[in-house]
């Protein structure tokens, strides 16, 4: 596993985010709440739309959750034993707008745990959000939640080609990576980049094999077993 430097990050390992952000002493436990928040986020909102919140009231009762989760001792209370994190997080949403979202709607919107801006209109158009649709919320939930952790992953997987001065190298082949539908033949990739259609080869394999490696690091940080990991993945690409 790869070892993020520069912004104060740790090696994951089984439930070290959740873990880590629940420990109020722990370093870099800000660093383990963001990770969070930007992970899950994107999820919590889109969950909330398709249970039938107008787009301002999602926004209100996504960084209400997020400052009373993260802020207000609610992860503290987070075990491991619990399983896996997403599902958790998804039964203590609930529990949150039952109990404690009526109580909290006086928070500003814009402030709270979140660090960073929520691009709320791109959550709508990159998960299509219909609350009028037939998906049910956990399944746009867990969509997104798929789509967020492939995000992270492409981009993981482009720090580190261009840590190594390949950028042009990662541009090339990414439409491949992501199966998208327009993706460049082989002989073309070889002539963009100056080498031969067996390198190209090569370098997709690796790449392939990288990007997998870095989606099962992040899952690996919120879950418990290797089995956990594993099912993780499954219903990640079931769900897109």
């Amino acid at each position: 596993m790869q070892t993020e430097v520069g912004d104060g990050s740790f090696r994951p390992t089984m439930w070290s985010v959740v873990l880590r952000a629940a420990d109020a002493e722990a370093p870099h436990r800000r660093t383990a709440l963001n990770r969070l928040c930007e992970t899950y986020w994107k999820p919590v909102y889109v969950y909330l739309r398709r249970k039938g919140l107008s787009t301002e009231d999602a926004k209100d009762a996504t960084q209400g959750f997020f400052t009373h989760f993260l802020e207000k001792g609610a992860i503290e209370r987070v075990e491991p034993a619990r399983g896996r994190f997403k599902n958790y997080l998804l039964a203590y949403l609930e529990h949150y707008l039952a109990n404690e979202h009526r109580k909290e709607r006086a928070a500003r919107r814009g402030g709270g745990a979140c660090v960073g801006s929520l691009d709320f209109a791109r959550a709508e158009t990159e998960v299509r959000v219909d609350p009028a649709g037939d998906e049910t919320p956990e399944r746009v939930y867990r969509r997104s939640w798929a789509l967020t952790v492939l995000q992270n992953a492409f981009e993981g997987l482009r720090r580190e080609f261009e840590s190594r001065g390949l950028t042009g190298h990662f541009d090339a082949v990414r439409a491949h990576l992501a199966a998208s539908s327009d993706r460049a033949g082989y002989e073309q990739i070889a002539r963009r980049l100056g080498t031969s259609v067996s390198e190209v080869t090569n370098l997709l394999h690796r790449s392939r094999r990288r990007l997998r490696e870095i989606i099962r690091e992040a899952l690996r940080e919120t879950v418990e077993t290797e089995a956990d990991v594993d099912e993780e993945v499954r219903e990640l690409f079931e769900s897109l």
